[in-house]
């Protein structure tokens, strides 16, 4: 929903919000229960119960085609008539007009030592990593590798046990 300047509050689609420069967005209500519990007389408990009404927190933003979405189960042709794309990928979002995909990442944890094992055919046989930071200070990552070289590319090399 969106609600125009003259005050009428009207169905947003996605289109419109990607146009206007706006996001598809929807409110979040909470629902709140206070629930008030008392020692009474000869120490029975006694809890006082009341709803209160819903409380607006804030406008979450749509993933197109969600159950949330406007767009939701549309057919083809509806689609068409809204001026979306049936064809369209989704599962991304509208902010301020452009649309944002959420990607997921893993972060490797710092100080650690991750070791590796190399598909051969490959120079070396084993490779181990560390991301390095120092803690409550403001530099870089540093990243440190030590490498096995496997015996197919050692041909001439000696390799040297370390202490």
């Amino acid at each position: 929903m969106v609600t125009e300047s003259d005050g009428e509050t009207t169905k947003l689609f996605p289109k419109a919000a990607r146009l206007r420069n706006l996001t598809y967005s929807a409110p979040l209500f909470v629902g709140v229960t206070k629930i008030i519990i008392k020692k009474g007389q000869d120490c029975e408990v006694v809890a006082e119960t009341r709803a209160l009404p819903t409380v607006f927190t804030e406008k979450v933003p749509i993933m197109l085609r969600s159950s949330y979405c406007n767009l939701y189960q549309s057919s083809e042709k509806d689609l068409t008539e809204l001026g979306e794309c049936p064809y369209d990928q989704v599962g991304y979002f509208i902010i301020n007009g452009s649309e944002k995909v959420l990607i997921a990442q893993e972060k490797m944890s710092t100080n650690l030592v991750y070791i590796s094992k190399k598909k051969q055919p490959n120079k070396y046989a084993i490779m181990a990593e560390v991301l390095l930071i120092a803690e409550k200070q403001n530099r870089p990552v540093s990243r440190m590798f030590v490498r096995l070289l496997s015996h197919a590319s050692a041909e001439g090399v000696r390799l040297l046990p370390l202490p």
